[in-house]
């Protein structure tokens, strides 16, 4: 049954394995002297380009039935890998391994596909040029990234302006080989599953939190303990089953085993300000994070609402899912601040722009603002969707198709293999 207006999402939904913990997992689990094991890692594209690099330095990964078993090396002891590493479209691959290597006597080159090439890596670079690692970029912003690491780092105190958790956690890796104390401080506050896992691996690592910023000091005087974890469902991966589940009449949906970070559930936080039924229904915590079980049901049409650019950061990669909500909620829906967004894996700003105009809906951008006029109307569809291999754009589209009166075409699918191989599987098996 092909997914159009007739459809509504039903059922008890596993989401994949969470994308960001999932890096972090296999990165520090390759420092934990022994045996960790991790399941449910995300089987994605980028995820097993993470893995690879870490093979490539020398660390021992295997999967045995459903668990990958990680055999780490200590902080520092990273090999030279034998060639050039490749990372596919992953921004949070090569960031967070700049930052690894930046500490290591280690000359490598990182590379990426033609969409990474184009995403700015200075922002990351800049604060690894400071430890000690010579690093150049194309263009002096740009992948490849050619980064000579300093074995002897030096423990400094940075103050993160750009809101990133790419950026921070770099540093973080950075930090693991670096002899001394390293202090950052963040002055807004951004995913912290680096943080957590560390503080769950027994390292030396205090983490305190005001009004005005986030402090972290790290001190490598610890080994990192083994780990074993299974990986929560990822919440980014989740917003498009739980928005579908907001917007069609009829949707019933139970999402498992889901992670309730407080830096990752910002888009619920929305979905609710606009009406959105979305229940908790348990909760635990594991290795610092709090891991739940959601019921959203749909009874009523969602209404408009406005996003403070402060927002933002906490719901970045779930606002093309949250565009497509605010066409169908009834009101004025603005976006504000969404600079960060010309920077991902496409301009996804312009790219919702286009794409809710070429479906029928009243779209506009104003700096750097969102002003979407939405109804809970169907709208007419049957438009050619361009996503420009940007894998958040095509499944926010998709999911579309269950406003629009006519399906829209979407060419190329593939690069939804980079964060949800199974996206169309788990939306056939939850469509009524």
């Amino acid at each position: 049954m092909p997914f159009n207006y007739h459809s509504k999402i039903e059922g008890t939904y596993y989401p994949p394995g969470d994308k960001s913990i999932s890096h972090r997992a296999l990165i520090l689990a390759s420092h934990a002297i022994g045996e960790s094991k991790i399941s449910n890692l995300l089987e994605g594209e980028d995820v097993i380009n993470t893995l690879k690099a870490m093979r490539s330095f020398g660390v021992k990964i295997n999967k045995i039935s459903d668990k990958y078993i990680i055999f780490g090396i200590p902080p520092g002891g990273l090999f030279q890998p034998k060639k050039t590493i490749y990372f596919g479209n992953s921004g949070t691959s090569i960031r967070l391994i700049s930052g690894l290597i930046a500490s290591n006597n280690i000359t490598v080159t990182l590379t990426g596909d033609k969409s990474l090439s184009k995403r700015p890596m200075k922002r990351v670079t800049e604060h690894l040029s400071m430890i000690g690692a010579i690093i150049k970029l194309r263009k002096n912003t740009y992948p490849p990234i050619k980064i000579k690491g300093s074995g002897n780092a030096i423990p400094l105190t940075f103050n993160i302006i750009i809101p990133s958790a790419q950026i921070k956690s770099a540093i973080m890796l950075s930090a693991l080989n670096t002899n001394g104390t390293v202090k950052i401080k963040e002055f807004k506050s951004t995913r912290d599953h680096t943080e957590n896992m560390l503080q769950s691996m027994g390292y030396n690592i205090k983490v305190k939190e005001n009004f005005k910023y986030r402090y972290i000091e790290m001190k490598n005087d610890k080994e990192l303990k083994t780990i074993n974890y299974k990986i929560p469902g990822d919440p980014s991966s989740a917003a498009f089953f739980i928005t579908a589940a907001c917007l069609k009449p009829g949707s019933k949906l139970i999402v498992k085993n889901i992670l309730l970070n407080k830096t990752r559930i910002g888009f619920i936080n929305t979905l609710k300000s606009m009406g959105g039924n979305i229940k908790l229904i348990k909760k635990k915590k594991t290795h610092n994070e709090l891991i739940a079980d959601l019921k959203v049901e749909q009874l009523n049409f969602l209404k408009s609402t406005t996003l403070k650019s402060s927002d933002v950061p906490l719901q970045i990669d779930e606002i093309p899912i949250l565009s497509v909500a605010a066409s169908f909620a009834n009101g004025l829906t603005i976006f504000k601040g969404l600079r960060e967004l010309t920077v991902k894996e496409s301009n996804r700003l312009l790219l919702i722009n286009e794409n809710l105009k070429k479906i029928g809906v009243k779209s506009i951008i104003k700096k750097y603002d969102l002003y979407i006029y939405g109804n809970n109307y169907l709208k007419e569809g049957g438009a050619t969707i361009r996503h420009d291999d940007d894998h958040r754009i095509l499944m926010s589209f998709y999911i579309a198709n269950m406003i629009c009166k006519k399906n829209n075409l979407i060419k190329d699918k593939s690069c939804v293999k980079t964060s949800y191989p199974t996206f169309f599987k788990d939306i056939s098996q939850l469509t009524n």
